[in-house]
């Protein structure tokens, strides 16, 4: 009796395996930033010297572009030897390109506290003060160097149960069956699936 067992290359598409596309897992980065620069303020109380902000932005960056996090800054009066002028904390949130801002603070100069709202791009911030004791409004344009959140990369490709991730290209695999060169294939028939074949009789 002669026992044959086929073999098979690899897995195909529609031949020997069924196809599927892979799913891609949510990806984020977590960005943080030390800045510094300059801020110019409008209104009753200010002065026309630019105040210094040293601040630390933290940012969570997902795949869809968008971002949430918090700013943390001091401004210094550049005209009274860099005396600490006043500290706020902002939520961050938007997307990479425009983030919007909003938040509190205490001013050391009026020793009031203050509420602070902005929209902010890349180097560049115009908000507004609200400060509780003065009930006014300090409008304030900051050029900073913050830039633009970096973007973060593609999630990881997984496949559904009893799939193995495979190259797209060597599977055959159609652009519908495939994510950045990848496919999950299932192959339909295995060789250690597939009982022997027994042949009765002599060859030869």
């Amino acid at each position: 009796m002669i026992i044959c067992k086929p073999s098979f290359a690899d897995d195909v598409c529609g031949a020997s395996a069924v196809c599927a596309a892979p799913v891609v897992g949510a990806a984020h980065i977590v960005e943080n930033r030390i800045y510094a620069g300059f801020e110019w303020q409008f209104g009753t109380g200010a002065g026309i010297a630019p105040k210094m902000v040293f601040g630390l932005r933290s940012l969570t960056v997902k795949d869809s572009n968008t971002v949430s996090g918090g700013d943390l800054s001091l401004r210094f009066d550049v005209l009274h030897q860099g005396k600490l002028d006043s500290i706020r904390l902002m939520y961050v949130g938007g997307n990479r390109d425009v983030q919007h801002n909003i938040g509190g603070g205490y001013s050391f100069t009026d020793a009031q506290p203050l509420i602070t709202v902005a929209i902010q791009s890349s180097y560049s911030r115009i908000g507004t003060d609200y400060v509780y004791g003065t009930h006014s409004f300090r409008p304030y344009v900051e050029l900073s160097s913050l830039e633009k959140p970096n973007r973060t990369g593609t999630g990881k490709l997984t496949c559904p149960s009893g799939y193995n991730l495979s190259n797209a290209s060597s599977a055959g695999a159609s652009s519908a069956q495939s994510v950045n060169g990848k496919t999950c294939t299932q192959p339909s028939t295995s060789p250690g699936s597939v009982p022997p074949i027994n042949l009765p009789g002599n060859l030869g």
